[in-house]
Protein backbone atom coordinates (compact mmCIF):
# COMPACT_ATOMS: atom_id res chain seq x y z
CA UNK A 1 0.00 0.00 0.00
CA UNK A 2 2.77 2.25 0.69
CA UNK A 3 4.23 1.77 -2.87
CA UNK A 4 0.34 2.37 -4.07
CA UNK A 5 0.36 5.69 -1.87
CA UNK A 6 3.73 6.77 -3.58
CA UNK A 7 2.81 5.71 -6.97
CA UNK A 8 -0.38 7.81 -6.73
CA UNK A 9 1.19 10.63 -5.39
CA UNK A 10 3.65 11.01 -8.51
CA UNK A 11 0.82 10.20 -10.63
CA UNK A 12 -1.63 13.17 -9.59
CA UNK A 13 1.55 15.61 -9.87
CA UNK A 14 2.09 14.66 -13.29
CA UNK A 15 -1.93 15.09 -14.15
CA UNK A 16 -1.55 18.52 -12.90
CA UNK A 17 0.93 19.68 -15.27
CA UNK A 18 -1.71 18.60 -17.83
CA UNK A 19 -2.85 21.54 -20.53
CA UNK A 20 -6.18 19.77 -20.31
CA UNK A 21 -8.80 18.53 -19.07
CA UNK A 22 -8.52 15.65 -20.91
CA UNK A 23 -5.18 14.92 -20.84
CA UNK A 24 -5.55 15.11 -16.95
CA UNK A 25 -7.95 12.78 -17.02
CA UNK A 26 -6.26 10.14 -19.16
CA UNK A 27 -3.45 10.54 -16.91
CA UNK A 28 -5.04 10.19 -13.72
CA UNK A 29 -6.78 7.17 -15.05
CA UNK A 30 -4.00 5.81 -16.83
CA UNK A 31 -2.17 6.17 -13.52
CA UNK A 32 -4.80 4.18 -11.61
CA UNK A 33 -4.75 1.04 -14.12
CA UNK A 34 -1.43 0.81 -14.00
CA UNK A 35 -0.97 0.64 -10.32
CA UNK A 36 -4.56 -1.21 -9.72
CA UNK A 37 -2.15 -3.90 -12.44
CA UNK A 38 0.88 -3.03 -9.33
CA UNK A 39 -1.47 -3.96 -6.52
CA UNK A 40 -2.39 -7.34 -8.10
CA UNK A 41 0.97 -8.69 -8.85
CA UNK A 42 2.19 -7.67 -5.44
CA UNK A 43 -1.47 -9.91 -3.76
CA UNK A 44 -0.79 -12.74 -6.13
CA UNK A 45 3.47 -12.74 -4.86
CA UNK A 46 2.47 -12.04 -1.01
CA UNK A 47 -0.35 -14.82 -1.06
CA UNK A 48 1.93 -17.54 -2.98
CA UNK A 49 5.01 -17.07 -0.58
CA UNK A 50 4.23 -15.48 2.37
CA UNK A 51 2.57 -17.59 5.21
CA UNK A 52 -0.98 -14.87 5.97
CA UNK A 53 -4.10 -15.30 6.70
CA UNK A 54 -5.64 -15.27 3.01
CA UNK A 55 -8.96 -13.64 4.34
CA UNK A 56 -7.31 -11.47 6.52
CA UNK A 57 -5.63 -10.28 4.12
CA UNK A 58 -7.42 -9.46 1.07
CA UNK A 59 -10.14 -8.17 3.14
CA UNK A 60 -7.82 -6.02 4.51
CA UNK A 61 -6.21 -5.36 0.88
CA UNK A 62 -9.29 -4.32 -0.70
CA UNK A 63 -10.77 -2.40 2.03
CA UNK A 64 -7.63 0.06 1.53
CA UNK A 65 -7.71 0.07 -1.93
CA UNK A 66 -11.60 1.23 -1.81
CA UNK A 67 -10.79 3.83 0.74
CA UNK A 68 -7.85 5.02 -1.35
CA UNK A 69 -10.01 5.06 -4.58
CA UNK A 70 -12.65 7.29 -2.99
CA UNK A 71 -10.19 9.42 -1.34
CA UNK A 72 -8.71 9.95 -4.51
CA UNK A 73 -11.45 10.42 -7.01
CA UNK A 74 -12.99 13.55 -3.86
CA UNK A 75 -9.26 14.57 -4.76
CA UNK A 76 -9.44 14.87 -8.36
CA UNK A 77 -13.49 16.08 -8.14
CA UNK A 78 -12.09 18.49 -6.06
CA UNK A 79 -9.47 19.98 -7.69
CA UNK A 80 -10.64 19.89 -11.13
CA UNK A 81 -13.68 22.02 -9.93
CA UNK A 82 -11.01 24.18 -8.19
CA UNK A 83 -9.03 24.80 -11.44
CA UNK A 84 -12.38 25.05 -13.51
CA UNK A 85 -11.41 21.48 -15.35
CA UNK A 86 -14.96 20.60 -14.74
CA UNK A 87 -17.20 19.83 -17.46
Amino acid sequence: MGLHAAARMLTHYVALQASSRKAFVVVELGGLGGRMGLVFVVMILVLLYAPVHVPTYVGTLVCLLIASLVFEVWMIVRRMERDGLAA
